[in-house]
């Protein structure tokens, strides 16, 4: 991770810490721990299983216009605070067991933290906060969609930090990538729609490969605590795990049968469905250096290989 971005990592967790009280019980929030993490349901046909898989992947803000994915390069190590020890061990056994399940590497205990998820009983009174003290822990959530963070009324909040590498995993690849700006609350996106990086020598050439990978560094989850009481505290674990591993840039994103409509359409949904899981191991097998274009074609087509079977 370069100097800045450490910085802003550190300085970010730093506020987080200070502002969370790691005694508070959930209240309302019911605990099971021997929920399952995968809803499986009835096979879709091939033709089915691809249309729905480009509107979930269109859903949620993926690979959208120039902007290829980001995703983690390093291992996920979740931390959990504002919570007593025993219930925020449940939230990182789960979070660590989807990971697992979706074939992404974890942190062995005792990791430097990468991934913060939060329960608080005033989520936009801590966004303000965090604002207030470290506004460029913000810098990459476009203007609008800041405002959706900070003022809005979602339950589950989250935003990232990420970085341009070599497709050889050097940091700071060698060039300014235009984007689409757009989607809502939760992006990593800059105001600007590009993202720039330094110089850097290659040594092999390639008609498919853009040289460079997308590297999500940081993501924060901040859960209220009065806008998901009454559900499971697995529930709530399964939701931050799906937005802390892959970069959602829709924050009402809800595909029909995602556990990211269970505040909303999906409201009987408790954990990750097999659409859920089915995108995150395609995101975790795709190669980073293709253009958003050749991701969102590669995501649909595992997507539709998990749920028919080839």
């Amino acid at each position: 991770m370069d100097t800045p971005n450490r910085l802003r990592f550190a300085v970010g967790l730093a506020v987080l810490a200070t502002m969370l009280t790691a005694a508070q019980t959930p209240s309302g929030l019911r605990s099971d721990p021997g929920a399952p993490i995968v809803v499986t349901g009835t096979r879709p046909t091939r033709a089915e299983a691809r249309e729905r898989a480009a509107a979930f992947v269109r859903e949620l803000g993926v690979a959208s216009g120039e902007r290829p994915v980001a995703r983690w390069a390093d291992p996920v190590c979740p931390v959990v605070r504002g919570i007593a020890e025993p219930y925020a061990r449940i939230v990182q056994t789960r979070m660590r067991a989807i990971a697992a399940t979706a074939g992404i590497e974890a942190g062995r205990e005792g990791c430097h933290p990468n991934i913060s998820v939060s329960f608080v009983g005033d989520a936009a009174g801590l966004m303000q906060e965090v604002q207030r003290r470290s506004p460029t822990r913000l810098n990459e959530v476009q203007a609008n969609d800041r405002q959706a963070l900070l003022n809005g009324a979602a339950p589950v909040r989250w935003w990232y930090i990420t970085e341009t590498r070599s497709r050889h995993a050097m940091r700071n690849a060698p060039q300014s990538l235009q984007t689409e700006t757009g989607g809502q609350g939760g992006g990593s996106f800059s105001a600007s729609g590009s993202f720039d990086a330094d110089a850097m020598s290659q040594y092999n050439s390639s008609i498919v490969s853009t040289q460079v990978n997308r590297v999500l560094l940081d993501a924060a989850v901040v859960v209220d605590f009065d806008d998901v009481s009454g559900r499971s505290l697995e529930s709530v674990a399964a939701y931050a795990a799906f937005v802390a591993f892959a970069e959602v840039r829709a924050a009402d994103a809800s595909p029909p049968g995602s556990v990211l409509g269970m505040f909303g359409q999906n409201a009987g949904v408790e954990t990750l469905t097999d659409w859920d899981m089915a995108f995150l191991r395609a995101l975790y097998r795709l190669p980073l250096d293709r253009e958003a274009r050749r991701h969102r074609g590669l995501l649909v087509r595992d997507m539709v290989g998990f749920q028919t079977g080839g």
